[in-house]
């Protein structure tokens, strides 16, 4: 997996949800306001002193209607200087005719986290797509926040390593190496690590959700 720092990852998050607040003419009273969350939390977040899980983040994209991917972009799409003369003709020819890859090699993968100890890699080159293809890391004790959360859509999942307890509705479903599970992202569900050991799993939802 990339090495990113997790701390570094949330500062970046705050920073992006704070200027997105602001460009909307928006203070943390009117966030707090808008999301039901409290202004101590939403400062907090925005100083990158917490990191805030999936349902939190929901909540501020909702609000300021902006899709969680849009808090995750780092600039990756900008356009590159191009050197000039001769070598620079062909550089910007070679790249008008390539088209773009549709291979995600292991250090390509851009990075996620909803949460301190959960790690969300994209598997697909963007989310232009319609369906997004996620490699996940859920820590001992991490999960995807306190509350149920849904979605439009459905989704279907696969454990690689470790174990992972998924709650949809009422069910509670305990999921360990090898399994797999298939629902739809509307009906209320939750998903958390309660082992003592790191695990990875594979997901899919249609359409993307970030």
């Amino acid at each position: 997996m990339p090495n990113i720092n997790e701390d570094s990852l949330s500062l970046a998050l705050g920073q992006k949800i704070r200027e997105t607040r602001k460009a909307k003419d928006l203070k943390i009273a009117d966030l707090a306001r808008m999301t039901g969350l409290t202004v101590s939390m939403i400062s907090q977040v925005e100083r990158g002193i917490i990191s805030p899980s999936i349902e939190t983040l929901k909540k501020i994209g909702n609000a300021m209607e902006i899709p969680l991917s849009y808090l995750f972009e780092n600039g990756e799409g900008a356009t590159p200087q191009i050197p000039t003369g001769e070598a620079g003709i062909q550089q910007v020819q070679a790249a008008t005719h390539r088209a773009p890859s549709p291979v995600v090699h292991p250090h390509q993968r851009k990075m996620m986290s909803p949460g301190k100890g959960v790690r969300f890699y994209l598997l697909n080159p963007n989310l232009k797509g319609e369906i997004e293809f996620i490699y996940n890391e859920y820590e001992p004790g991490s999960g995807t926040g306190s509350s149920l959360y849904s979605h439009p859509g459905s989704e279907c999942g696969l454990i690689l390593t470790g174990e992972l307890v998924v709650q949809i509705n009422e069910d509670i479903h305990v999921l360990k190496a090898g399994d797999s599970i298939t629902f739809n992202s509307t009906d209320p569900h939750a998903k958390r690590n309660e082992s003592d050991e790191l695990c990875t799993c594979v997901w899919a939802n249609v359409p993307p959700w970030f």
